[in-house]
């Protein structure tokens, strides 16, 4: 049914839009729908998803994750070796690794752009994949204490002493941060000690190279802050980026389209299966999909169509053909305040680990997926999503199941029965994205199951981001995504010096199994210490895990073809080797 309302109004919607000139997008190509406009396209500093996804197509580091596979493969590095005692490693840039203008990679565009993403000038994201190797925290600390030094002796600015801070920079770098560049096609990277999962924190695209020359061309030293600044407008000029990847910028039109045309000089071009990407952006959903729908739109594939609201749930009960489901490497959940006392200065009853586990028993995570999201999400046992990590086994029978009765008891032994004297708390949540209705159903089965009512208080995403920072909170929404195929990617979030750990929990058990893990280059080892550390998780119940949520891509498989081959939990895509096959 709905296939055919929308298809109606698809056609109704076309028709209008050509009238006023329609899309002016290129229509040659794999053309793909994205309903986020993209916030950086520098690839060390971006963090969205959708930004990453267009980056691992114009950009490539040294190396690359199979994520049907599991395995390391080759990438700008052509070979690799590790030290005996697996601190140093030592790549070999291959000889046809090009940029889009002809020119050759070199080891020190990779050592430039990895020096960027250890610089808090202008803060990377994912600044912390590079703290393994030996002297890379001590270098962002360094620095950032050199330029709150230099703003106070400076407060009228000076760009002769910012100019001989950067100089000073360049060469503290060099000599105390593990990277060395002995030749144009070789790069050493020292460790601060052994990181088993270095090589797939390596295939990250934080770890991609950028052209040091062009870069450099348009970055400047701020004479106020004496701050290494690149010129945000590089990345998005097609007449000056350059990219190493399998494809290079050709146009872009902000909030319209992308157009990357296949890189002649890529080293691998000849096992391309098509000569362009072009990414359609389409805000609204339901317009993204009418877009979709259309036939003369000529869209082959939408990776990423929103879990959240009608139209996902619609369109998989439809079973449609065209929509392929796949569990995400992350986990829907919320997160308790754990400290000893409340934003509002009372004692926290969620400082006690058996409050924690009633209120998580008290939830009926199966009605949720079913009634409320209806999407049927796997619920959520575990925080590390079962069988995302290869060697990793989670603890999935120590984990929360629904059990009111269980809970009432706990609740009780807490000094609550049946919720007496339970002091009031509130749950927040972000607007805007369809959190509201799993919040209401969950505060709902609190007061069914515990006899504790719980206030609900929805606020704008920057503001509920800024009360979940100061921790001021009672309950809080949250979801956490694996940034690499490794159990830390999920574990180090709840680790005692994390600034991510939300939830303020801290447990000397669990923080000295993972700097046991850390200090192990046992792979069998590091897993064991792993489980056991995310039992004692399970176990304390910092955060309420609801569900581990899914991804819906829509593209025909009869036309797509090398698309379903790489679907995988990551949302990780080498859309170079998928072929539209025409009709």
């Amino acid at each position: 049914m709905l296939k055919s309302i929308c298809l109606c109004l698809s056609l109704l919607a076309t028709t209008f839009l050509t009238a006023c000139g329609g899309s002016s997008a290129p229509d040659e190509g794999l053309t793909y729908l994205s309903t986020a406009p993209h916030s950086f396209l520098d690839p060390q500093r971006m963090s969205w998803l959708h930004d990453l996804r267009l980056a691992k197509n114009m950009y490539e580091p040294l190396v690359t994750y199979d994520f049907t596979t599991f395995t390391i493969k080759p990438a700008v590095a052509e070979s690799w070796s590790v030290s005996d005692d697996d601190m140093t490693y030592t790549f070999k840039i291959r000889s046809d690794a090009k940029w889009s203008n002809g020119e050759l990679v070199t080891s020190h565009d990779f050592a430039y752009a990895w020096m960027r993403a250890l610089l808090p000038d202008q803060v990377a994201s994912y600044v912390e994949l590079f703290y393994p190797i030996k002297g890379a925290k001590a270098f962002y600390d360094w620095r950032t204490d050199k330029l709150s030094q230099f703003v106070k002796d400076n407060p009228s600015g000076n760009q002769e002493a910012a100019d001989k801070l950067w100089q000073e920079t360049l060469d503290h770098f060099k000599q105390n941060v593990g990277i060395a560049t002995p030749d144009d096609r070789t790069v050493i990277v020292t460790l601060g000690k052994p990181t088993p999962y270095f090589l797939e924190l390596a295939a990250f695209i934080t770890y991609s190279p950028v052209n040091k020359l062009s870069v450099e061309a348009v970055s400047t030293i701020n004479a106020n802050t004496a701050a290494y600044t690149t010129n945000s407008t590089y990345w998005s000029d097609a007449k000056k980026i350059l990219n190493n990847g399998p494809y290079f910028l050709k146009e872009r039109k902000f909030k319209q389209y992308i157009h990357l045309a296949a890189n002649p000089h890529y080293w691998n071009r000849a096992n391309m299966k098509n000569t362009a990407l072009i990414e359609r952006i389409v805000g609204d959903p339901q317009t993204a999909f009418r877009i979709y729908e259309d036939p003369r739109e000529k869209i082959d594939m939408w990776l990423d169509v929103p879990t959240s609201g009608s139209l996902a749930g619609h369109l998989i009960n439809e079973k449609r053909p065209d929509a392929h489901v796949m569990t995400a490497a992350g986990t829907y959940f919320y997160n308790y305040n754990c400290q000893p006392k409340l934003p509002s200065g009372e004692d926290n009853p969620l400082a006690d680990a058996r409050v924690r586990r009633a209120f998580s028993m008290a939830i009926d995570r199966q009605y949720i997926v079913d009634r409320v999201t209806q999407l049927h999400e796997p619920i959520a046992k575990t925080y590390i999503p079962p069988g995302v990590i290869k060697g990793y086994k989670s603890p999935i029978e120590a984990g929360v199941t629904f059990n009111p009765e269980q809970a009432k008891k706990l609740l009780a032994e807490a000094g609550y029965p049946n919720g007496e004297n339970f002091p009031s708390l509130t749950l927040l949540y972000n607007t805007g994205s369809f959190h509201e209705g799993t919040a209401q159903a969950v505060i709902k089965m609190w007061e069914n199951n515990l006899g504790i009512n719980v206030k609900l208080q929805g606020l704008e995403v920057k503001v509920f981001g800024d009360k979940l920072r100061r921790r001021d909170f009672d309950i809080a929404r949250a979801a956490w995504y694996g940034d690499y195929p490794d159990p830390t990617t999920f574990l180090n979030k709840m680790s005692d010096t994390s600034n991510n750990n939300d939830a303020g929990w801290i447990n000397k058990e669990y923080n000295d199994l993972l700097d046991q893990a850390a200090n192990t280059s046992d792979q069998t080892e590091r897993m064991r210490l792993f489980n056991k550390a995310e039992t004692i998780l399970l176990e304390e119940q910092p955060m309420a895990l609801i569900y581990q949520p899914i991804q819906l891509r829509l593209y025909d498989a009869d036309r797509v073809k090398g698309l379903s081959q790489q679907d995988n939990p990551w949302n990780d895509w080498q859309l170079q080797f998928v072929e539209e096959v025409k009709k």
